[in-house]
């Protein structure tokens, strides 16, 4: 999809999603690796210990290894020997009967340890220890706030060097820009008054009585300054858009006689290069600039017909959902997929390497871009090369009004 946004700024916001991205991966780092490591060390040091004390117990158990579970407070006392301030001790049988416990005990949740008590080469019970998460908690958050600190001001320097480098490069960029684009659209009219005269005098020309080579040269004279004409206003009409000389006039357009005029327009340049040029017929009624969406459509129509050389060119409209989808299908050479974007960029063409200026300046399709984001509407293409492409231009859907305009 084109247009909505500048890819400029599309760019910086990618940029700035990657540098979120990162900010929260290095904030999670710290509590991630606190916790890990110090679940796993924990855990560790709980089964080591206690594979010790059950060895101990299993030496007491075989003094008496048939009567053991009897002995209660006997082993009530060795746990309590045995434990650790925040641990609990639990001994079972082999059923998994409580035998005897340590006084304190840990409630749930709490880290829990099982250990085999074997005794006379045999299961004689199992010993559970258990310990207080809160230490682990209490470093777990002091982990997360470290984490927060180093993720937030990894984030605040992304925002103040590299992005802000780039806002500030962009931001200069721009402005450099819009200077270019603010005179070229303060002087459009004396960059097209002598180009109007030139016209006019080869008009004169072109009438009087000339021998045919001169007829010939006056003839290509007249076709070049019509050229230069035509380049001249998309230079001067991208311009006053970048600097916000063009505003918008939306109301309701009938598309059908709209479409009308523009094959009307177009007919001359199909039918020189053998084409049909035809459109689809439609009542679909939208809410936009009569002007600037039929120098839209125009420019699509004449860049389908530049780059067909047999075939046809077709202008249709659909429905798609609360929207129109007006359409431009040509069976052209077709856009890689590679260049699909760039299409839109200005000065980029397809197949003119050498710069033939015959073949235009490659400002159509970044003026269509323009009036497009101006007006709201998206602007997408489909294209497979060798068969053609299809540009289309998403306009919002309105009811029959009354009176609507095509055009003027």
């Amino acid at each position: 999809m084109i247009g909505g946004i500048d890819p400029l700024t599309r760019r910086v916001h990618g940029l700035a999603r990657i540098g979120i991205a990162l900010s929260l991966l290095f904030g999670l780092l710290p509590p991630v690796g606190f916790g890990l490591i110090s679940y796993g060390g924990l855990r560790a040091e709980m089964s080591a210990t206690g594979r010790i004390r059950a060895q101990a117990i299993a030496q007491s158990i075989a003094l008496h290894p048939q009567l053991w579970m009897f002995e209660r407070e006997r082993y009530v006392d060795i746990l309590h020997q045995m434990s650790e301030k925040g641990e609990s001790l639990d001994l079972l049988d082999r059923a998994g009967t409580l035998v005897a416990s340590t006084p304190e005990r840990i409630s749930a949740p709490a880290l829990e340890v099982r250990i085999p008590v074997a005794a006379s080469g045999s299961l004689a019970g199992e010993l559970v220890l258990r310990r207080s998460p809160v230490p682990l908690l209490i470093g777990e958050v002091g982990a997360l706030a470290l984490g927060i600190v180093l993720g937030t001001a990894l984030f605040l320097a992304i925002q103040a060097w590299p992005l802000g480098a780039l806002r500030r490069a962009i931001a200069a960029l721009k402005a450099a820009d819009e200077s270019k684009s603010l005179l070229l659209s303060s002087v459009g009219h004396d960059l097209r008054q002598p180009l109007q005269s030139l016209s006019l005098f080869t008009s004169v020309i072109a009438d009087s009585d000339l021998p045919p080579s001169a007829q010939r040269a006056v003839t290509m004279l007249s076709l070049s300054l019509s050229r230069l004409g035509g380049m001249l206003d998309e230079i001067i009409a991208i311009a006053r858009i970048d600097v916000g000389a063009i505003e918008e006039n939306k109301q309701s357009v009938a598309l059908a006689p709209l479409f009308d005029s523009l094959i009307l327009e177009m007919s001359q340049a199909a039918e020189t290069k053998g084409l049909r040029l035809t459109r689809v017929a439609t009542r679909a009624v939208t809410a936009s600039d009569p002007i600037l969406l039929s120098t839209i459509l125009r420019n699509l129509l004449s860049n389908a017909i530049r780059y067909t050389e047999r075939g046809g060119v077709v202008l249709g409209c659909r429905r798609r959902g609360t929207s129109w989808q007006i359409w431009v299908a040509d069976t052209g050479i077709g856009i890689p997929p590679g260049q699909q974007q760039r299409v839109f960029e200005a000065f980029y063409q397809i197949g003119n390497p050498e710069r033939d200026r015959t073949k235009g300046l490659g400002l159509g399709l970044a003026l269509v871009v323009r009036l497009a984001r101006l007006l709201g509407h998206q602007v997408a293409l489909r294209s497979i090369p060798g068969r053609g492409s299809v540009f289309t231009v998403t306009v919002p859907l309105q009811d029959q009004p009354e009176s609507t305009v095509a055009g003027r």
